[in-house]
């Protein structure tokens, strides 16, 4: 079985394959998470940058961005989705947002998938993302949306033709067959979307998406607006003032397990108390195991059970003698 955008994992615990024959699609296999994030320390990061007067100026967005894409690329099971009952780890780095042209009700929004390399650090980050935006929201004759020039060719044609083109496109997506085109155009095959519904000055925390049974996007992450959090003793007295923003996580628990995902939260937040860190190039993990590796590393492991079941037993018979 093969996939053009992701290949067959192996490694899969014996009590997770069951999971995508119990819970065959992705809203019942969603689980919510919020975590309020501690962004001081970011701040203070991009406001000394961007204090040197750079010609390129550091935003929020483009550090989270970065982040998130540090941890995927870190804890690579982040980036793999369900597909025909089986477990895949997508081939490429991707994330996808939603750019406003402007904050008014008729201003037009777009959005494209964005494709990065796992070496990456901040400022190639961000520069792709910042290219982009100013891509989205000056367009001209050179700037193309393959996103909306793709729905709007479908769009041309009668309802009942969309109807069965959306049909077969899925029918060869659950197969791996989708035309690159479409991915490309396709912003629900990334290993992330995220919404910054704190840009539009949302209060009250930060709502949670659904995930979307099209495509093979496992995680939505929306942000909140960010807040100053006051720390105080026991006698009421501020002794800490922190910047901090809550993030809502909705993601197919299908995908890894709850230890891994918390623990990559963990380190999420790690980094953006080291935005610094974000500059280096990362030491990245091994790939996930070909079949053969996979099969390897079994024989070996069960080579060794052999091996100190065999020497426990002589261990045993030595102290009875």
């Amino acid at each position: 079985m093969k996939r053009n955008d992701a290949r067959l994992c192996y490694d899969i615990p014996l009590y997770n394959q069951i999971f995508p024959f119990l819970m065959k699609k992705r809203n019942e296999s969603i689980v919510y998470h919020t975590m309020t994030l501690d962004l001081t320390e970011t701040a203070k990061y991009i406001r000394a940058y961007n204090a040197t007067k750079p010609e390129f100026r550091l935003k929020f967005f483009y550090v989270f961005c970065a982040a998130v894409m540090r941890v995927f690329a870190l804890r690579p099971e982040l980036n793999r989705f369900i597909a025909s009952n089986h477990y895949w780890q997508r081939n490429e780095l991707s994330l996808n947002f939603v750019v406003k042209e402007n904050f008014t009700d008729d201003a037009p929004e777009t959005s494209n998938p964005l494709v990065f390399k796992p070496e990456m650090t901040l400022f190639e980050y961000a520069k792709i993302m910042d290219d982009y935006i100013n891509g989205a929201r000056h367009v001209s004759k050179d700037y193309e949306n393959y996103t909306d020039d793709t729905i709007g060719l479908f769009m041309h044609f009668p309802s009942w033709v969309v109807s069965l083109a959306v049909k077969f496109l899925g029918f060869l997506d659950r197969h791996g067959r989708c035309p690159k085109f479409v991915r490309d155009a396709d912003g629900l095959h990334t290993s992330v979307f995220i919404a910054n519904l704190g840009s539009i000055g949302i209060e009250g925390g930060s709502p949670h998406h659904h995930l979307y049974e099209w495509g093979t996007t496992s995680m939505f992450i929306t942000l909140g607006r960010m807040d100053r959090t006051r720390d105080f003793d026991d006698n009421g007295k501020v002794i800490a003032t922190r910047e901090t923003m809550q993030i809502g996580f909705s993601v197919d628990e299908r995908v890894t397990s709850g230890f891994y995902f918390i623990k990559s939260m963990l380190m999420l937040q790690d980094i953006l108390n080291h935005p610094e860190e974000l500059e280096k190039v990362p030491d990245l993990p091994q790939d996930t195991p070909t079949k053969a590796q996979y099969k390897a590393k079994m024989k070996e492991l069960k080579k060794q059970k052999k091996l100190a079941k065999k020497e426990a037993k002589k261990a045993s018979e030595q102290s009875h003698s």
